[in-house]
């Protein structure tokens, strides 16, 4: 079996989930919590440019700190943010080369994880507008039908994300053909997963993730981040 594995932040779409966060926040009359996370970004930003930090360890800032907004809301609640996030922040700015890319290995009969960072509650959201319905997100705590602000572990990125993924094709008794599969990320944090595979495709790359790709001879999709 051939699988299309598929970061979804960046890659199948321009804009990122923290932000549609942020948005929703100042849209909703609460701009002080979004001035107050981006704050809070600050030190880890700069370690992070600094080469200080491993960009995992600050992605984890990134996505453990947007767990304030909906920490404490009920479920319909939460679907309402969720749902604003996905369609009218991300999903408008799909990237309609690679979402073609991921059509061309739904007709081809592959198999199409979508993987990512983001909360569970968009990605699913994410899953049915793609029709893609096996997907692998980090999942977050939810009590008497409330959003506690805690993630369950792990976090997916890094290594965890290319564990993950092969923890759910073991436990399909998936027979993977690794060596003609594909991987599509934009982020240096994306390397474990793309290095999975036979044809790593490197999308809208950040900087790290473009020079490595360059040494290792990886397709490069889009022109990389600035």
């Amino acid at each position: 079996m051939i699988v299309a594995l598929f970061d979804s932040d960046g890659t199948l779409y321009s804009n990122q989930m923290g932000w549609g966060m942020m948005k929703y926040e100042e849209m909703h009359g609460r701009p002080g919590r979004a001035r107050l996370y981006y704050a809070s970004l600050m030190p880890g930003y700069f370690l992070n440019k600094l080469g200080l930090i491993k960009p995992e360890a600050f992605q984890h800032t990134l996505i453990a700190g947007l767990t304030n907004f909906f920490k404490g809301l009920n479920l319909k609640d939460g679907a309402s943010l969720f749902n604003w996030v996905v369609n009218e922040y991300l999903l408008p700015a799909k990237r309609a080369d690679v979402v073609n890319r991921l059509k061309e290995h739904q007709a081809q009969g592959h198999l199409v994880i979508i993987t990512s960072g983001s909360f569970t509650p968009c990605l699913d959201i994410i899953g049915k507008h793609f029709g893609v319905p096996d997907l692998i997100g980090t999942e977050v705590e939810v009590q008497n039908e409330r959003y506690t602000g805690k993630i369950i572990p792990p976090l997916i990125t890094g290594i965890a994300k290319a564990e993950k993924i092969r923890e759910l094709l073991s436990t399909r008794s998936v027979d993977v053909d690794w060596s003609s599969s594909y991987a599509y990320g934009d982020s240096f944090t994306d390397r474990n997963m793309l290095e999975l595979v036979g044809h790593p495709v490197a999308v809208y790359p950040d900087k790290k993730l473009h020079k490595l790709a360059k040494e290792k001879n990886w397709e490069i999709l889009g022109t990389p981040k600035e």
